[in-house]
């Protein structure tokens, strides 16, 4: 058994499923267009820049000492998280329709998931300063942080040449670059910001700090192909 494997963040194990194998979720396939041409022998390929999503399986087995399955009926179900191991996070849904009425008489059954080609790391990776440094970063893809900050007066901060400023900064706000939003204290600041959201990239990453900042700390999930 292995309780690294969740969906929906919850355990097989804890709804009484054992996974039979432990398998590795396939690197994504890289997505091209391919045309023939008349007269012209072979094909011509154009790059998309991304790439397919991933069908993945899992054999399971279940504990009816343990199994409620009216519980994992609404569970085995729709989108969510596929977590396999310690690192990685897939998001997907269930792809194929599951007998339950037979689970319960053969207690073998498979789950087919299809998952997003890009992972997401399942812990933050936190950079802390209040002044101009610069960290790298190990991610795949660009990732949207969280800057948390603390300051009073005009602040800017900067990441990779994309900058925003809090007017006025009389505390701590939270900047969310995904969600492309500014609070404090729960409360929109929208109208005392300027500028734009940053992000992370792959590599060396510049981090700038202009005004009295006594606490940042810049929070991101790296990602996996």
């Amino acid at each position: 058994m292995n309780d690294n494997y969740k969906w929906k963040g919850i355990t097989f194990n804890s709804k009484g499923i054992i996974i039979e194998k432990t398998p590795i979720v396939p690197t994504a396939t890289h997505s091209f267009t391919k045309y023939t041409i008349p007269g012209k022998s072979g094909y011509l390929s154009v790059d998309n820049k991304t790439y397919e999503p991933i069908p993945f399986s899992l054999e399971c087995h279940l504990d009816t000492t343990k199994a409620n399955m009216n519980e994992i009926r609404a569970w085995l179900d729709g989108y969510g998280t596929l977590q396999v191991d310690n690192e990685r996070i897939y998001t997907g849904y269930i792809s194929n329709s599951i007998s339950f009425e037979k689970i319960v008489n053969f207690r073998k059954f498979i789950v087919q998931f299809m998952l997003q080609p890009i992972a997401q790391s399942s812990t933050p990776t936190i950079v802390t300063s209040t002044e101009t440094t610069s960290f790298q970063s190990e991610s795949y893809t660009n990732s949207y942080p969280v800057i948390t900050l603390t300051g009073s007066g005009n602040v800017t901060i900067g990441l990779n040449g994309i900058s925003f400023t809090i007017y006025d900064a009389d505390g701590t706000y939270i900047l969310d670059c995904g969600a492309k939003v500014i609070t404090k204290n729960g409360t929109n600041q929208s109208m005392n910001m300027s500028g734009d959201f940053p992000y992370v990239v792959s590599g060396t990453n510049s981090l700038t700090v202009t005004g009295t900042v006594t606490d940042l700390s810049l929070s991101y999930y790296k990602t996996f192909l």
